[in-house]
């Protein structure tokens, strides 16, 4: 309709010649009173000068030419669908442009200010060199060429029947009022939301990307590859199309997180950790927020997604990420040892995606407080909250904790502990079964959690006491802050040292160390022995030195980390210093912990002994699987043995005054050494080997064969999931094999790092009352993704004897969870997460999203996994957190945060003008539980068309290679306002002119766009829908670059002494004006008279030269052979005098 209407206008325009021949159209009838196409805009002169500019000759070439490329049954389809619009139509279209003129008049009056201050803006577009309507109307001539090949006549017609049915339908006027609903108050009503928008597209546009677009260009291919992902095939054979795989997440997340769905049970709504589906929404919106507006729980109130950004961007490969997506679909892919969960039998069937956050949960509320009072029993009393402690790990060994001989765990470190005669450092060293395990560390594997102190005192470290906070923490530390032997050697200060990613050095320019320490002692040990004579008093130290006073010489052990030449340690970049340091920490960093206690270590010994037990782990992998080594013969024999290198011992049990003997370097491995020093059974023999030491053994592994190790079996067993997040490989990746496996590396971890130290960066007062700690927000997030294996009970851990009230703590279910969460010698299975019991399915937010059955892969974050989405975000992020993008990050994120703020749920009592978002998971989750009640659970029935519908929807106007695609117009948008710049003062005015669409002066809502959308546009289409594809052949000739329209872009244009104030005020009355809006069937009516002219042209065009009944033919004085006669030489016979 717009080709011919643009054609008749174009009637007006008159040669410079008065000369009237065959060529001009000239009827030689002056009485006529009627429309007349030549001085039908004389009333419009801002609108008539985009004609004048044109040349009617060459005008009628260009659309001669384009036409007679189409076929004779397109073109007469397109006049016929003109036809059909100005005629059937004609209520719809006086409708349609009432509506256009009153959004018009919003621009005028509803804020004049704002419509004068923005005409110099329109003035720029005006000018702008490149075409603008064709670049931002999002329907290219490739498009139109596609529809019109693939698809027949009648699907076109009924694609566009379909489209104004939608548009007709209650749920999109619903969708549209609210849309404006949302408009309105986050561009007026509420100023903290408006201030947001406004600083959102301050960063946008701010002055420094519009020589650097990268960002802009980062943004966009987000947003393409939300479509792009609707392209790919999920599974791992790519065997499931995306409408199968969006209609299977829509049928799961009914079946798991809705009430009544078939295998929601009681477990999956547990009051305290639901998992019901508008509660994970919630909840998960809320961590969101929260990154964004903290303050409650940060040292200083910080958006903390800045900051992550702003970490990133410290590294130099942070803003250059490559295939990050491929990492989330590899951790899809394997289990938590790595192996591939489709083609592997003896793999898990839970992936490690999922296990991480399962593990995360497991490692924040595993630690539990001992009934220290009564030593006969070993009991537990309550939960320390993801805090460790020495009975924690004493249990793990199944020691003898609580037993009616006083030989026991309990008893001991009691006594020991209120003696007040064991030394660190010559200062009183007390600790018992309520110690926290992280505190006993050695200062240069402790890291920054505090000395350990007693559980009860103010300066207790309330946060790196707990295991998530302490691991992160040491991953940034090597990571950002130069605590790990690598570094990029390319990365120096002014004086020549070498940086880490913070800043710090950690290494001087004479190759000195600062942080990182290649060799450390531990602390200084000794236990004073009150005995009779004539051995008196003695100092008992670690070693097996020993004197009569204090400060024994050399109780101390050396520790020298694995070796690292200084080639080796000095790479090329921070991306290999990154996974080096990582998997340094991983499998190499040593890890000690020393445990001296003053004991009667059995009933028979009269006079207590001295004993101590040294832990060495290498690295986190190495710590995790502490264990003593009682193979291949027995626990006292093999007593400093080394687990992997198990050919040497660390040093001899009973070598006295001897320092270590020999620390394994092999990644991953592990050592325990039990010392014990005494003066024989009745404390007046020459100092020897602890007189019971074989009997020890029996206290601390009664059971050597049933033992994982001193960490509980339900994380050692699930932790390797860690080792994930370096390399997603089956076997470790020590940090001299990370360029042979630089494919497999794990380039999420760089996000989640930044992230971590964000977090961290942000602990404060931990050895106080007022302490903060941010790493809540990524424990609470890993709790809502891990349920409904999250949940609050009662421990069932067998005890000796039963208590028969056991306290109830969070627990995660796992396959053996019937014998309790804290049994340490349940079989390995028993220790994964539960996934089933019996029919009975367990199923996380991140398993549905995986996959529709368990291994199979094949679920949305697969099809995520197969695009760049995740890539082009972590490079948006770091780019934005660049030091050059300051005043963008700190608008953007500034923007979000105030926008954030505005949303609120029910319970937190929004205002009329804030953003209730709990109504809308209200709804959504209603949606998604009615879906398969209302269309069947057969997902292949044609009722599930709506989900094929989403999936087209983000095919056709998000992906790269859509035609349709509205990102092409945002790119094209974002560009031209980078070219025009636009002021500070430009984007309130533009808002402030924006929002006048959505209300009158007088403050009422009009929802204009919606009835325009709603109720005058549809008709128009169902009158053109039996002619689409007609008008899809005959426009991509018209609109195709060189074509038709291109002659008009370089060819029309408005006279100059007009401003786009004048264009919009002429357009606004001739839409009004009784030309477009007589209702009469009369040639007062330009619709009418339009639509009539061309209903009898049609009627000649599809007759040929046929203008007279059938067997009577008008003479035409042209040759019998001559081709087809053109629309214009029919028109020409029509109009010209001849």
């Amino acid at each position: 309709m717009v080709f011919v209407f643009l054609f008749l206008l174009s009637l007006g325009c008159k040669p410079q010649s008065t000369k009237y021949d065959s060529k001009i159209f000239f009827d030689n009838i002056d009485s006529y009173d009627g429309i007349t196409l030549f001085t039908i805009l004389n009333g419009y002169p801002v609108l008539k000068s985009f004609f004048v500019s044109l040349e009617p000759v060459d005008f009628n070439k260009a659309l001669g030419d384009n036409l007679a490329k189409a076929t004779r049954d397109d073109n007469l389809g397109t006049l016929r669908a003109t036809q059909s619009a100005l005629l059937v139509s004609r209520p719809s279209i006086q409708a349609l442009s009432t509506d256009s003129a009153s959004l018009i008049e919003k621009l005028e009056t509803t804020n004049p200010n704002a419509y004068n201050a923005v005409q110099p803006l329109f003035e720029k577009i005006r000018y702008y060199p490149k075409p603008v309507v064709r670049n931002i109307v999002p329907i290219s001539a490739n498009v139109l060429r596609q529809e019109y090949l693939s698809k027949t006549k009648d699907q076109v017609t009924q694609s566009i029947h379909d489209f104004s049915k939608d548009l007709k339908s209650q749920s999109t006027r619903d969708l549209l009022v609210e849309i404006e609903d949302v408009a309105y108050k986050g561009l007026i009503a509420n100023t903290n939301a408006r201030a947001g928008v406004e600083s959102l597209l301050n960063g946008f546009f701010d002055p420094v990307l519009v020589s650097d677009r990268s960002l802009k260009d980062g943004f966009i291919s987000i947003v393409y590859d939300l479509g792009e992902m609707m392209f790919k095939r999920a599974g791992f054979s790519d065997f499931k199309t995306p409408n199968t795989a969006m209609k299977e997440l829509v049928f799961n997340l009914d079946k798991y997180f809705t009430v009544g769905g078939a295998q929601y049970n009681a477990d999956y709504s547990d009051p305290a950790h639901p998992a019901e589906l508008k509660a994970f929404m919630m909840e998960s919106f809320q961590n969101v927020r929260t990154l964004l507006d903290t303050g409650a729980i940060t040292a200083t109130p910080v958006n903390l997604l800045q900051k992550t950004a702003e970490n990133l961007s410290l590294l130099d490969f942070g803003a250059k990420p490559s295939n990050v997506d491929g990492s989330l679909k590899e951790l899809i892919r394997i289990d938590v040892d790595g192996k591939d969960r489709a083609y592997d039998g003896t793999s898990r069937s839970m992936s490690a995606l999922e296990t991480l956050f399962v593990v995360l949960t497991i490692a924040n509320n595993y630690g539990f407080h001992w009934d220290t009072t009564d030593t006969t029993n070993d009991w537990i009393d309550g939960s320390t909250g993801g805090e460790l402690t020495v009975g924690d790990a004493i249990h793990s060994l199944k020691s003898v904790i609580g037993s009616s001989s006083p030989f026991n765990f309990k008893n001991i470190t009691n006594l020991s502990k209120s003696s007040g005669k064991v030394y660190r450092d010559g200062a009183v060293h007390q600790f018992d079964m309520n110690s926290r395990v992280l505190s006993l560390l050695e200062d240069k594997a402790r890291g920054v959690t505090a000395p350990i102190t007693d559980p009860t005192a103010g300066n207790f470290d309330r946060v790196y006491n707990k295991t998530l906070p302490w691991a992160m923490n040491w991953i940034k530390r090597v990571t950002f802050g130069g605590y790990g032997p690598y570094y990029n050697k390319n990365r120096r200060d002014g004086a020549g040292n070498y940086l880490s990613p913070d800043g710090t050095i950690t290494r001087n320019s004479d190759l000195s160390e600062t942080l990182f320490q290649p060799s450390w002692n531990t602390h200084r040990y000794e236990i004073q022995l009150n005995l009779p004579a004539p051995n008196n008093t003695k100092y008992v130290g670690l070693r097996g030195n020993f004197q009569n006073g204090p400060n024994v010489p050399n109780t101390f052990y050396t520790i020298t980390e694995i070796p690292k030449t200084d080639a080796q340690r000095a790479v090329d970049s921070d991306e290999e210093a990154f996974y080096k340091n990582l998997q340094w920490l991983l499998y190499e960093k040593r890890f000690v912990a020393v445990l001296p206690v003053r004991a009667k270590l059995a009933a028979t010994v009269a006079f207590e002994e001295a004993l101590f037990i040294t832990a060495i782990g290498n690295g986190l992998v190495g710590m995790l699987n502490l264990k003593p080594n009682c193979l291949p013969s027995a626990c006292a024999t093999d007593n400093g043995r080394w687990t992997i290198d198990n050919a040497n011992y660390v040093k001899a049990y009973n070598a006295a005054g001897s320092d270590l003997a020999y620390l394994s370097n092999t990644p991953g491995d592990s050592v325990m050494l039990l010392e014990g020093w005494g003066f024989g059974a009745d404390g007046q023999q020459a100092f020897q080997v602890t007189f019971v030491y074989p009997a020890l053994w029996s206290l601390i592994v009664p059971n050597p064969d049933l033992i994982y190790g001193m960490l509980p079996p339900v994380i050692s067993l699930n932790v390797p999931v860690l080792e994930r997040l370096g390399f997603t490989t089956a076997g470790k990746v020590i940090p001299d094999q990370v360029n042979a496996n630089w494919a497999q590396r794990n380039t999420l971890t760089p996000l989640v790092v930044a992230l971590a130290k964000s977090l961290d960066d942000q602990v404060s007062g931990q050895q106080t009352a007022g302490f903060k700690n941010p790493y809540t927000i990524l424990t609470n997030l890993a709790e809502i993704l891990s349920r409904p294996l999250v949940f609050f009970g009662p421990d069932t851990t067998a005890t000796l004897p039963t208590n028969p009230a056991p306290p109830s703590f969070t627990q995660v279910r796992t396959v053996g969870m019937a014998d309790g969460f804290r049994n340490p010698i349940a079989s390995t299975m028993e220790y994964f997460p539960l996934t089933n019991s019996g029919a009975q399915e367990y199923r996380t937010i991140i398993s549905v999203l995986s996959e529709n059955t368990r291994r199979f892969q094949d679920g949305a974050l697969n099809l995520i996994g197969k695009t760049q989405l995740l890539t082009g975000l972590v490079k948006f992020v770091g780019q934005l957190g660049q030091p050059s993008n300051v005043n963008v990050k700190v608008k953007v994120f500034n923007g979000l945060k105030l926008i954030m703020g505005e949303i609120k749920f029910t319970a937190e009592t929004p205002t009329a003008t804030q953003f209730n978002i709990e109504t809308k998971f209200t709804e959504w989750r209603d949606k998604v539980a009615n879906y398969p009640t209302v269309n069947g659970t057969n997902i292949f029935d044609p009722l599930w068309v709506g989900v094929d519908d989403v999936v087209n929807l983000f095919k056709d106007y998000l992906s790269r290679s859509s035609g349709w695609s509205i990102v092409a117009s945002l790119d094209f948008l974002f560009d031209l306002l980078l070219d025009i710049s636009p002021s500070s003062s430009d984007i309130t005015q533009l808002l402030n002119l924006a929002s006048s669409l959505f209300y009158n002066p007088d403050n009422t809502r009009s929802y204009t766009i919606t009835n325009i959308l709603t109720q005058s546009l549809p008709p128009v289409l169902d009158a053109m829908a039996p002619y689409g594809r007609p008008l899809y052949g005959t426009g991509y000739y018209l609109a195709t670059s060189g074509g038709f329209f291109s002659y008009l872009e370089n060819r029309m244009f408005m006279n100059p002494a007009f401003t786009t104030k004048d264009l919009f005020s002429d357009l606004k009355n001739f839409l009004r004006s009784d030309i477009i809006q007589n209702k009469e069937d009369t040639n007062r009516s330009f619709l009418y008279a339009t639509g009539t002219l061309i209903q009898q042209m049609a009627d000649i065009y599809q007759a040929g030269r046929k203008f007279s009944p059938v067997g009577f033919y008008m003479y035409d004085n042209w040759n019998d052979d001559q081709p087809t006669s053109t629309l214009w030489d029919d028109m020409n016979f029509m109009f010209s005098v001849q």
